[in-house]
């Protein structure tokens, strides 16, 4: 016998109210053995998006990418898992849902009241301007770094700022029409390292 636990990744009420409904089936027993059969279910997928299984370091377990739009479900067999701390998540265009789970002892259990949604940051190029914007509600700690990529191939700093209690940054960086070339600019927030190669 199968018991599945049915998460919604775009509702968060909705989420919620599954996880409780369904976090004591997975406690319990049948026939002296664990079920640990998940159904995680994503609305509003898109194709082309990522779904990740990763550990509490940040090691990517298991990564797919949607070749169908709509809702999908995700059934996984975490029984091989060892016990500990995992991550769902559901990377977007322009955000990332983390859906936090732990196993222990034979059982599967949803931390939904630390679920939360990461905002990545944006970058556009437009007429040798760079606009930068990065919605972050927990104004946890930003830096961002334009580099310049030199003769010898190798990126150096030309520009470094760093953003602290700030819940919506934008900026605008103008560049010099003379010095054409390759750029790439690095964010570093939320714990995590994006990169942005572009040229002018």
């Amino acid at each position: 016998m199968k018991k599945i636990m049915t998460l919604s990744i775009c509702l968060l009420v909705v989420a919620t109210s599954f996880a409780s409904s369904f976090a004591s089936n997975l406690s319990s027993d049948f026939d002296g053995r664990r079920d640990m059969e998940i159904t995680l279910t994503l609305d509003n997928v898109k194709e082309g998006q990522h779904l990740y299984i990763k550990d509490a370091y940040g090691f990517t377990l298991y990564k797919k990418t949607f070749n169908k739009s709509g809702t999908v479900d995700n059934t996984f067999d975490f029984s091989s898992l060892p016990n500990g701390s995992y991550f769902f998540e559901h990377e977007k265009a322009y955000q990332v849902k983390v859906i936090p789970f732990n196993v222990a002892a034979g059982k599967v259990t949803f931390n939904t009241p630390s679920e939360k949604v990461i905002y990545k940051p944006v970058v556009k190029v437009k007429n040798n301007t760079i606009y930068l914007s990065k919605l972050d509600l927990n104004k946890t700690d930003v830096n961002v770094s334009l580099l310049y990529e030199s003769d010898n191939n190798t990126f150096k700093v030309i520009h470094s700022e760093d953003f602290t209690d700030t819940a919506n940054i934008q900026r605008a960086y103008s560049l010099s029409n003379k010095e054409s070339g390759n750029y790439k600019m690095v964010i570093k927030a939320d714990g995590r390292e994006y990169v942005e190669y572009f040229s002018i």
